[in-house]
């Protein structure tokens, strides 16, 4: 067909070939095509070069892949009619015309309803991201619900036993025996060992198969809410068992980072399923506001109750988490191992951590004595060179491409400054508002947390729903404006203001902030690093919100005991409002930061980094 339209001149040959493309999948034989699969690279670049039917070889497909079985089908196409005009017919150009061309593109769509797999597809490697469905890991929608859960559940007990403490404090004050300036430690003998355990562990989970350090970490905190059952009345023994508990939270938080950000790839898939595991968080508090509360007046059975929870999370966690093994980032590397942990650098976070946090929660606690001035010092010291030790060991705890992706530096220190101040700066100094200032109980606290749990599940939702529509940075600037407030609706409180008037509005709208700031950081965060470095990452975000935490109540319990300072050592409502209007400097700040220099794309379905 095609030597006969090049006989009959340029008019017929011109028409002939446009005629040949627009039937070209339609008639094609799978012969030829199986032929030109074969075709060796030498004969596939000759008929590159050809330069008579230039615009034939750009014929788009429904797909555009050069690899394609009717790419190359069209370009063996083309070189035959090149090689017969070159032997006998030289004068004849074909010059389709950009209409041409068009009419083309439209035949070719009517005659191919139906596209052709390439290569790449048929090997069982898809070309291009899909929507994501459930994990071959798991294997079904069941089974992912249950391990999404119980995935979550490290997050879910990290606010949990915050929850039940935080609205005893003034129950374990008394049953303890320790002063109003000693409050502090009942959250920093947890949230210490807490920053030490993420720091290490989110590394191990990346090295070793995490599943049996999950189950490992469950079993101890089992093992420690037993022994905490005889600890209500002994006030070292109590902060053994906090910081018992905060290494086995550490852990698990870390551990189901790295599990869910392996299992899962970027895309919205991922979105959700973070999403869903931050919502854990507000509910988590209350939860525990409402599990402290009811046992009041029988403090033990709130470690035994614990231990009941660390129980069945222990059997689910065996049971439902799949036997991962550490993964190379790239096809044909070894997968990193236990061997290239990095201890130096591991040393210098450890010991910096305790520092810091040791002088911080100390320091209210003897009014700033120089040896808490001291090991503030150390302990920063020994942060900044952390930070320039991971510049050359062989495998970072904190991968090295975060601190040079763009926007991310800004981001930490916006989240620093908002977390730090809504936690340790807003919402423990507004329990103790409730309950010293309004003398309400420890259960009528728990539900006046209650729109912390309800809205903190709907600002997830909105995150799972908008990050892959929206910019990131809107998503994380509203949340420090959630943030503000909080401050804002106490600052004007008394001890006779009804909790309906400012308090349930504040608790509502100041819930956005911590669910709308984790999710997106956490997603932006292991979205941006390799496969292997998934607990390392959400590590990160962890540690930061423990510093963030306790630096932040450390200033907060210094402003208020300067400004308003009880002959108990309880801080009046004047240092209330005194640290709320800090609090509330810290998040106008961080939104600034937020506004002019956090920026973090749409997410988009794709691969994991490399």
């Amino acid at each position: 067909m095609a030597p006969t339209a090049v006989n009959d001149g340029a008019k017929g040959s011109t028409q002939a070939i446009y005629e040949m493309g627009s039937t070209a999948t339609s008639t094609m034989s799978l012969s030829t095509m199986a032929e030109s699969t074969r075709r060796n690279s030498n004969e596939l670049g000759s008929m590159q070069d050809s330069q008579d039917v230039t615009e034939l070889h750009r014929i788009p497909t429904t797909r555009t892949r050069r690899g394609s079985h009717m790419g190359e089908a069209l370009e063996n196409l083309a070189s035959t009619l090149s090689h017969a005009q070159h032997e006998g017919h030289s004068e004849l150009e074909v010059v389709p015309s950009r209409r041409s061309e068009r009419s083309i593109r439209r035949s070719f769509r009517k005659s191919s309803p139906v596209r052709m797999p390439d290569l790449t597809e048929e090997g069982g490697f898809p070309s291009e991201p899909q929507y994501q469905g459930v994990p071959p890991e798991i294997g079904s929608f069941t089974a992912e619900v249950i391990f999404v859960f119980v995935c979550s559940a490290g997050l879910l007990l990290f606010s949990f036993l915050l929850g039940d403490i935080t609205v005893n404090q003034e129950e374990f004050k008394r049953s303890l025996g320790i002063s109003n300036s000693e409050l502090p430690w009942i959250l920093g003998a947890y949230t210490t060992p807490l920053s030490l355990s993420v720091v290490i562990s989110g590394s191990l989970s990346d090295l070793a198969p995490p599943k049996m350090i999950m189950v490992g970490a469950f079993a101890w905190l089992l093992v420690w809410n037993i022994v905490g059952v005889f600890s209500t009345e002994k006030a070292i023994l109590f902060y053994i068992i906090r910081a018992m508990q905060g290494l086995a939270i550490g852990v698990l938080v870390s551990g189901s980072m790295s599990i869910l950000g392996r299992v899962y790839k970027p895309g919205r898939r991922k979105n959700q399923v973070f999403s869903a595991m931050s919502a854990t968080a507000p509910f988590g508090f209350w939860l525990g506001g409402i599990q402290g509360g009811a046992l009041k007046a029988h403090l033990e059975w709130i470690f035994g109750s614990n231990a009941i929870l660390s129980g069945v999370c222990l059997v689910a966690a065996y049971m439902t988490i799949p036997p991962l093994r550490p993964v190379a980032d790239t096809v044909g590397t070894d997968a990193p191992t236990i061997r290239d942990f990095d201890f130096i650098g591991a040393g210098f976070a450890v010991t910096g951590c305790i520092c810091l946090l040791f002088g911080l929660t100390q320091g209210s606690v003897v009014q700033w004595s120089p040896y808490t001035y001291s090991l503030v010092v150390v302990g920063i010291l020994l942060l900044i060179a952390f930070f320039f030790v991971e510049r050359w060991v062989p495998r970072p705890l904190i991968p090295n491409r975060l601190w040079n992706t763009k926007g991310f530096t800004p981001l930490m220190v916006a989240y620093f400054l908002g977390y730090g101040a809504f936690s340790g700066a807003w919402q423990f100094y507004a329990v103790q508002f409730w309950l010293r200032i309004q003398n309400h109980e420890p259960l009528t606290v728990a539900l006046y947390l209650l729109p912390n749990a309800i809205v903190g599940v709907l600002a997830t939702w909105v995150v799972s729903k908008t990050l892959h529509v929206v910019p990131g940075h809107f998503i994380y600037l509203t949340a420090m404006f959630a943030f503000a407030l909080g401050p804002v609706f106490f600052l004007p409180q008394t001890s006779g203001t009804t909790y309906w008037a400012l308090s349930f509005p504040g608790i509502a709208l100041v819930t956005f902030g911590p669910d709308l700031s984790f999710a997106a950081a956490s997603i932006y965060i292991t979205s941006n690093v390799r496969r292997s470095y998934q607990g390392s990452a959400g590590s990160l975000l962890v540690t930061m919100q423990n510093l963030s935490s306790a630096v932040m109540t450390a200033v907060a319990d210094a402003i208020g005991t300067r400004v308003d300072r009880g002959p108990s050592g309880d801080i009046g409502l004047e240092g209330l409002r005194a640290i709320w209007w800090f609090a509330l400097a810290c998040e106008v700040v961080a939104g600034c930061i937020t506004l002019f220099w956090v920026r973090i794309p749409k997410e988009e379905e794709k691969e994991h980094v490399t």
